[in-house]
């Protein structure tokens, strides 16, 4: 009984000294969970920002380098004069064509097709002569059609531009 009376005293000085808030017996409350979901949902939101938008600009300079290897091939085929004749590049908005000849018709037997990743397309195209198609000349590897190409990301955040010279040289 006396040991009864101790606790009940202690107890009771135990509830007198602690605030109110002090005196739970364990878990979280309701706005604790409510603050960490907001918090991650915040890093998560932004950490995926950032990982799609550099994952976009991966696909432009991923699609901007293979472009500029089909057109330094198509020249580097015309200079060889691979099967006597002189070869070239098509450009649409979503793919680009290397083809065999002075002119581009569509399903020829050698062609090389690349197509951009869904996020690229060609915005724009300065070319001299106002034309898809950049013929390079046989042995010199000179076009007539030269200019500029500039691929884009759809979403408008970033484009780069392929210079193509006289010579038929890329910058």
């Amino acid at each position: 009984v006396i040991f009864e009376n101790l606790m009940k005293i202690g107890n009771w000085k135990l509830k007198k000294a602690c605030p109110a808030k002090l005196k739970r017996s364990g878990g979280y409350t309701l706005m604790e969970l409510l603050m960490v979901i907001v918090i991650f949902t915040i890093i998560m939101s932004v950490s995926l920002y950032f990982f799609l938008g550099a994952s976009k600009k991966e696909a432009l300079e991923k699609d901007a380098a293979g472009l500029t290897a089909l057109i330094r091939n198509a020249r580097l085929l015309s200079v060889a004069s691979k099967n006597a004749l002189p070869f070239g590049i098509h450009i649409q908005n979503d793919k680009a064509v290397l083809f065999e000849g002075s002119s581009y018709i569509a399903g020829g037997a050698n062609e090389k097709i690349i197509t951009f990743s869904r996020e690229v397309y060609m915005s724009l195209y300065t070319l001299n002569l106002n034309s898809p198609d950049i013929v390079f000349n046989r042995l010199t590897g000179n076009t007539s059609n030269y200019g500029a190409i500039m691929l884009s990301l759809k979403d408008g955040s970033a484009s780069t531009t392929i210079t193509i010279l006289r010579t038929g040289v890329i910058q």
